[in-house]
C-alpha cells in the first residue's frame, strides 16, 4: 500500500465503532473512514481517498527512534544477535520506507540487547522464590539451586535442578527401568545448556523424568546431576536399570 509510505497521519476519530484517519497536513486530502462490522468482528474501510496533494517525506527520524526500533525489533534481534547494524538498516527501511541513519540502528540493537539483558537479570533473581513455590505448592519435589560467589559480592547462576513428586512416583510405579541422558544448548543472550533424563512409559512414549539447566557441560556437572537422580530415585548401584546416551 504506497499511499502508507512516506507520510504522516492524524487519528481524528479512534473508539470502538469509528475510526477517521487524515493526513497530518492539514490541505492534504487524504482521508480514510473504518467502522466496526459485528459480523466478522473486526473493522471494515468504507470509504477511502488515498491520493495525497502532499510531498511524501521519507526522513521522519523524530517518529521512528532507536527506542522504538530496539523495542519493535527486539525478537529478531535477540535471535539473531550477528545481525548486522546494516542489515538492520535495511530490514526498517524495506518494511516502513522509513530511512534511519546507522547510528540509530546501532543505538537500536544496544537498546534492544540491554532491554532483554535487563529482563533476564529480573528472571534469574526469581529463582529462589520459583524454588520456594515449586516445593510449596508440590510437596516432597526437589529443586536445587547453585550459584557462583564471586570476591567482588555478586552472585552468578551455575545449575539449577528440578523434579517434581509426581514425576518420581509416575516413574517408579509404572514406567519402564529404562533412562535416557541427553542436553542441548540454550540459545539467546544467556548461554547455558539444558540437561535431561527421560524415560519410556507403559505405552512407550516419552516420560520427562528430570532437567537441570547449567552454564556448561562436563563430567563434573553430569556426576552432580545423577548423584541427585540416584538419590531422588533410590537407584543405589543400578541393579535392574539401564541407561542410554548418545
Amino acid at each position: 500500500m504506497e499511499w502508507l509510505m512516506g507520510t504522516n497521519y492524524g487519528l481524528k476519530k479512534n473508539d470502538r465503532q469509528r475510526l477517521l484517519v487524515r493526513c497530518s497536513k492539514g490541505a492534504c486530502t487524504f482521508r480514510l473512514w473504518a467502522s466496526w462490522t459485528s459480523d466478522e468482528a473486526s473493522f471494515q474501510i468504507k470509504s477511502l481517498k488515498d491520493e495525497h496533494k502532499c510531498s511524501r517525506n521519507f526522513k521522519l527520524g523524530s517518529l521512528v527512534t532507536y527506542s522504538w526500533i530496539g523495542s519493535h525489533y527486539t525478537r529478531q534481534i535477540l535471535h539473531r544477535q550477528k545481525m548486522s547494524v546494516r542489515k538492520l538498516r535495511l530490514v526498517v527501511i524495506k518494511k516502513f520506507g522509513v530511512n534511519v541513519s546507522i547510528g540509530k540502528c546501532k543505538r537500536a540493537k544496544r537498546y534492544a540487547i540491554e532491554l532483554v539483558e535487563g529482563n533476564l537479570k529480573d528472571h534469574y533473581a526469581k529463582l529462589w522464590s520459583y524454588s520456594q513455590y515449586i516445593l510449596r505448592t508440590n510437596p516432597d519435589s526437589t529443586v536445587k539451586i547453585e550459584m557462583d560467589y564471586m570476591p567482588d559480592g555478586k552472585n552468578y547462576f551455575n545449575k539449577f535442578y528440578v523434579c517434581f513428586d509426581g514425576v518420581k512416583k509416575g516413574w517408579m510405579e509404572g514406567c519402564i527401568k529404562r533412562i535416557g541422558l541427553d542436553g542441548c544448548f540454550v540459545k539467546g543472550i544467556c548461554k547455558g545448556e539444558l540437561l535431561c533424563v527421560i524415560g519410556r512409559d507403559a505405552n512407550d512414549k516419552i516420560f520427562h523424568i528430570a532437567w537441570v539447566v547449567v552454564s556448561i557441560e562436563n563430567k563434573e556437572i553430569w556426576k552432580w546431576f545423577l548423584d541427585l537422580l540416584i538419590d531422588d530415585f533410590h537407584l543405589n548401584f543400578g541393579n535392574g536399570y539401564s541407561s542410554m546416551l548418545d
